[in-house]
């Protein structure tokens, strides 16, 4: 026997200790009033226990088969049904959610999920541990989604039970099970063609369709297009990738997707579906971004300008560029790309940006009392009125001759930091550093996508020809 056999069979036979394990304790409970006061453990507290490191054993021994095949085919385990994360291996599942799951009591699930919902701390990695209990995870997902999913929950909370189905259905997709039985396909094709009569112009409604053709493997009963532009509603959803990537799209479709992202002005979405769905050879994502970078300022300083850079106009830039900034500075981490951007200091951009708006914020909070009280008690003139007060530094910066005034430099970040001694005014013309003062920026259009839009001519280099 090998090592691999001897390990199988240990794990086989730990329900059958269990049960002894149970009987031992069952005997030791009728001995009680001879155990201290203090003895307090529960058979449910033992069994949780151990079921936990029955799970983490067998997920444990699934990778090592996974890296490893065995030689007799009978043991061998798919891969996909083997990915497990470090918390889930860790992850203890409740003894009900367990039952359920080895019971495949889908409308049971459905209430139990409900009951314990919780935006702030989902289920997830108990869920994902718990389903590989059931010996149908498919049609126990199915009985669970299945109905209406407006009904009121059972308990008092209130509790979207969309967002359910959805967790549902994203575990099923991760454990990658295969849907053999035609049964269970007809009745999730019907329950689909029901659902997408829901969705109109609602995305929630297309994400909760499109995890439902992913997970029952229903690609082929929907148009291509039809299915693409499902995606595009839903583009914004962390799950959009995921999904897209299961729903039978072809490279072509995925690429006519991307650049309609681009062509819409979301180019931190179109980069996302690039790198996550194996699209990086047929585009330019570092173009994308760094072109997507330069057209930040530009657009705050649009901004600013509009409004003759009120205080209104100089935060309302501010929170757009350092909300856009932060959008690229994630995709940079979440694909490490941090090698190809060194020279833009993001961070750095990011950091000084919020420090101009809390000053600016500091210096209207604290009016300048003590030079108004100076201003009246200044000698009147000769006619007998009082010589009109001098400009404040922030209106002096604000006038457009005064970006040509000698003395005044601007930092890397396009901030004054000259004799004003501290005027701030962060959005001086971006480009004075690149075309001379007098150049005008370039055509900036705004709009909802992480608050700027790049100008349509800037598309077509993004994406080969």
């Amino acid at each position: 026997m090998t090592e691999s056999e001897t390990i199988a069979a240990a794990i086989n036979q730990i329900d059958e200790k269990k049960e002894k394990l149970k009987k031992a304790f069952d005997d030791l409970q009728e001995h009680r009033s001879l155990l201290s006061p203090s003895f307090s453990l529960s058979w449910s507290e033992i069994d949780s226990h151990f079921s936990s490191l029955q799970s983490s054993l067998s997920n444990r021994f699934r990778l090592l088969q996974s890296a490893s095949p065995l030689e007799h085919d009978s043991h061998k385990i798919d891969t996909a049904e083997a990915r497990t994360s470090p918390e889930e291996e860790t992850t203890v599942v409740q003894p009900e959610l367990r039952m359920l799951c080895e019971k495949n009591d889908g409308i049971g699930l459905r209430k139990y999920l409900i009951d314990r919902w919780d935006d702030d701390s989902p289920l997830n990695l108990e869920l994902s541990a718990a389903i590989r209990y059931s010996t149908d995870p498919a049609s126990m997902v199915l009985d669970a989604i299945e109905g209406s999913y407006h009904q009121t929950p059972s308990s008092r909370k209130s509790v979207d039970v969309r967002r359910v189905f959805v967790l549902l259905m994203e575990v099923l997709i991760e454990i990658n099970t295969n849907i053999k039985i035609d049964v269970v396909r007809e009745r999730a094709k019907k329950l689909s063609y029901d659902w997408k009569t829901k969705i109109g112009a609602k995305p929630f409604e297309a994400l909760l369709f499109l995890h439902l053709v992913a997970a029952f493997e229903l690609g082929s009963e929907f148009s291509s297009e039809e299915l693409s532009d499902y995606v595009f509603m839903i583009c914004k959803y962390k799950q959009a990738t995921s999904v897209c990537n299961k729903i039978g799209l072809d490279r072509e479709r995925v690429g006519n997707l991307i650049k309609k992202l681009l062509d819409s002005s979301k180019p931190i979405l179109a980069v996302r579906f690039m790198y996550e769905c194996g699209m990086t050879d047929g585009f330019q994502p570092i173009a994308v971004l760094k072109s997507y970078i330069k057209e930040l300022r530009a657009a705050a300083y649009r901004i600013c300008v509009e409004d003759n850079y009120s205080l209104k106009s100089q935060n309302e830039a501010t929170d757009k560029e350092v909300s856009a900034l932060k959008a690229v500075i994630k995709i940079i981490k979440d694909q490490n790309l941090e090698s190809e951007f060194c020279d833009e200091k993001l961070e750095e951009r990011v950091e000084e940006l919020e420090k101009q708006k809390a000053l600016r914020k500091r210096n209207a909070a604290n009016p300048q009392q003590e030079s108004q009280q100076k201003a009246r008690k200044r000698t009147r003139n000769g006619n007998g009125t009082q010589p009109p007060p001098a400009l404040s530094q922030q209106q002096q910066v604000s006038r457009p001759d005064a970006v040509l005034t000698p003395g005044l430099q601007l930092n890397p970040f396009g901030l004054v930091n000259s004799a004003l001694g501290g005027g701030v005014v962060p959005y001086m013309n971006p480009l004075a550093g690149l075309y001379g003062p007098a150049a005008a920026p370039p055509s900036v259009y705004y709009g909802q996508q992480n608050g700027f839009l790049l100008p349509g001519q800037y598309h077509p280099a993004y994406y080969s020809q």
